[in-house]
């Protein structure tokens, strides 16, 4: 469970540094490093969950699953 919530907090992280970056863009006229700093933030937040995710998946934590978790049987596809 607290998996979840690290993970639903960093992409709440993650949309509001875009925002940020977003409102610093259109407020500051490019006067200023904010927009800079907002989106580098972003950008490290998501390689940091990217490899916050690819670690639990190599320990067992989490198990990743494709679009079918179990092979479709043949017999359901024909018909």
């Amino acid at each position: 469970m607290w998996i979840k919530v690290v993970i639903a907090l960093v992409f709440i992280g993650i949309v509001a540094s875009l925002a940020s970056g977003l409102f610093y863009l259109v407020n500051d006229k490019g006067d200023s490093r904010r927009t800079l700093r907002a989106l580098t933030w972003r950008v490290g937040l998501s390689v940091g969950l990217f490899v916050f995710l690819m670690i639990l998946i190599g320990l067992g934590v989490i198990e990743p699953h494709g679009v079918y978790p179990e092979r479709p049987a043949v017999e359901s596809i024909q018909q």
